[in-house]
């Protein structure tokens, strides 16, 4: 016990001392800082003390110097100048690299500023591309790859006759390929392409084969290779492009039974799993370098996607999802986009859907794109993302769609899914595909009636806005016929008034080319009004307010007159007697009543049939 008390009496102590000596470092430290502040400040003084008037400005007037130094190295250089020299440099290795030929494209540059005008006469010109093509000749191939004079040598290929082209093309031949990847010179190659003979066409495709992978690859190749397939390779070319993705066997081996993907296994089956393995690798090479504007990687994506399994195909879906705009651009991609949309998770077709956003517009009003948006309305559950992503868009740009001769098909699937009369069968056909898909669960009725309800009064809110342009042609009359057929309550009462208010005013008119038309006169709008009024019929089943109806009111005793006017006119008036209900007929018989003599003076059948229905 006596030993554990001495022990820790001991360690005590210790820490006794322990703390004492740390509190004398901290003490004798803080006195060291207090001492050196004081003697800082004592120099401060003695220093201002010993500054003079003289010494104080002298002072400052070197701060004030050095200041202007770091002002004057900020300030921006003189650009004019750097360019100048920049120039001149530039001009100076080129000399050296081009040494014996400098001074003679100097001088072509100089005829080319001449006979590139357009108020050069073609003697004129002649002359001057004879003289610049003697002295670039045998020295092509060195030059072509530059800007400038790849520049020139298109000038030449484009003014030029047969002769001078083809030995252009001839001295170029060894350096295609290097041209194909070069981005000035493959412009010399549109423009042989263009204005060259089919000879050289032939030629210029040939180079490609064995290399189409490649140039695809290649941000600068692709868009010439693009070019090609789309305006110039002729059938059994394109063929021959396509067969390069089917395996390493047919880059140079070309077979023209072979014409897509499944032909390459059609005899010999054991070779499917070989052939697919070798296109999707093929495909992955292009997809991962994000280079997706062709038209030929679209139709082979297509052969792929139809006969792939579905392990692949899913992978493709997912490195295709985030570029669905690229692919509306051709009709291939937009098909290859559907089937995105078809086999793809929920979770795809959201991320397809906000990929699309900012670009609704323009895909409605394209060629092939607006099938895309009619297979997500036939496929998409979640319609309430529908509206908030495309209906949105649709909103501010509602017009210009409708105008449009494939984007009012889009306003259309709404209002009238699949409806024969405004759809072909060919289009109906191919929208079915996507109908008995893996993931879509909500039935295809209750998906259209939640999308229709979505855009219905927004469609009518427009037409009764936009009355003059939504009835301005007979395409866009067909579009505000078929909205009129699916509105109901107060909306469409609205929308009826304000196309009985535009029908009923003499100053309305419709444009037509140079000629201008009464509405009632009109064909087309003759067309709507008259199934307008066929359907008044429907509207009184569902107790619904008429367009006859509401029409009686607007139809003024001079109004009626101009109408029996015409022929039209009275087909219209025959047509309202004969669907409207008593009360709305009783209403028109007393308006017409005093206008027999009228309808008796004219010879046109309308007004005839008129008079019986009086009589």
């Amino acid at each position: 016990m006596t030993t554990r008390k001495l022990k820790i009496n001991s360690e005590s102590k210790l820490q006794k001392n322990k703390r004492e000596n740390n509190d004398d470092n901290i003490n004798s430290n803080i006195k060291k800082i207090k001492s050196n502040e004081l003697k800082i400040k004592k120099t401060e003084e003695k220093y201002k003390k010993t500054l003079t008037k003289n010494d104080k400005e002298n002072h400052n007037r070197n701060i004030n110097d050095k200041f202007e130094i770091i002002k004057n190295s900020i300030e921006k250089p003189n650009w004019m100048e750097f360019k100048k020299q920049k120039k001149e440099l530039k001009e100076k290795y080129k000399a050296k690299r081009f040494n014996d030929i400098y001074n003679i494209t100097i001088t072509a540059k100089q005829f080319s500023e001449k006979f590139r005008r357009s108020d050069c006469s073609k003697l004129e010109r002649k002359k001057l591309i004879l003289k610049t093509h003697n002295m670039l000749k045998n020295n092509y191939n060195r030059i072509i790859l530059t800007h400038d004079m790849s520049r020139i040598i298109q000038w030449i290929l484009k003014y030029c006759d047969g002769k001078i082209r083809q030995a252009i093309f001839q001295e170029l031949k060894p350096s295609i390929l290097s041209m194909i990847k070069s981005k000035y010179a493959k412009n010399c190659i549109k423009i042989m392409l263009k204005h060259g003979s089919q000879q050289i066409r032939h030629e210029i495709i040939s180079v490609f084969y064995g290399n189409v992978i490649r140039f695809m690859c290649h941000s600068v190749s692709s868009s010439l290779l693009e070019v090609i397939y789309s305006t110039w390779a002729t059938e059994i070319e394109k063929i021959y492009f396509k067969q390069e993705f089917y395996g390493d066997m047919y880059k140079q081996a070309k077979d023209k039974k072979i014409k897509t993907l499944s032909d390459t296994y059609k005899i010999a089956e054991d070779m499917k799993t070989a052939t697919l393995s070798a296109v999707k690798g093929n495909l992955m090479k292009i997809l991962n370098k994000k280079i997706l504007n062709s038209t030929l990687l679209h139709c082979v994506l297509l052969e792929f996607l139809n006969d792939c399994p579905i392990e692949d195909r899913t992978e493709i879906i997912t490195m295709l999802k985030n570029s669905i705009v690229e692919l509306s651009q051709t009709k291939f991609g937009s098909k290859v986009a559907a089937m995105c949309i078809w086999h793809g998770t929920n979770k795809d077709r959201k991320i397809i859907m906000k990929a699309l956003k900012g670009n609704i517009k323009t895909i409605s009003m394209s060629e092939h794109g607006y099938l895309i948006l009619l297979a997500l309305f036939d496929s998409v559950d979640d319609t309430v993302l529908i509206k908030k992503i495309i209906f949105s868009e649709i909103q501010n740009d509602l017009i210009d769609i409708a105008l449009n001769d494939y984007g009012k098909h889009v306003i259309l699937y709404l209002i009238a899914r699949r409806n024969s009369h405004y759809f072909a069968p060919s289009i109906v056909k191919y929208l079915e595909q996507g109908d008995n898909n893996a993931i879509s669960k909500k039935p295809a009725n209750i998906r259209e009636k939640e999308l229709l309800y979505s855009i219905s009064d927004l469609l009518l809110e427009s037409v009764t806005t936009n009355t003059s342009i939504w009835i301005s042609n007979s395409s866009i009359a067909m579009v505000t016929l078929a909205i009129l057929k699916i509105g109901i309550g107060e909306k469409l009462k609205r929308a009826f008034e304000a196309i009985a208010i535009f029908i009923s005013d003499s100053k309305s008119k419709i444009k037509e080319g140079d000629e201008e038309y009464k509405p009632i006169e009109h064909a087309g709008l003759h067309m709507m009004l008259k199934k307008l009024i066929q359907n008044d019929k429907e509207l009184q089943k569902k107790s619904e307010c008429t367009f006859g109806e509401i029409l009686i009111n607007y139809l003024e005793t001079n109004i009626v007159e101009k109408w029996i006017e015409c022929n039209r006119g009275c087909f219209l008036l025959i047509l309202l007697l004969e669907n409207e209900t008593m009360s709305v007929g009783n209403v028109i018989l007393s308006k017409l009543k005093p206008m027999i003599n009228i309808l008796k003076s004219k010879q046109n059948p309308g007004a005839k049939i008129l008079l019986e229905k009086l009589k």
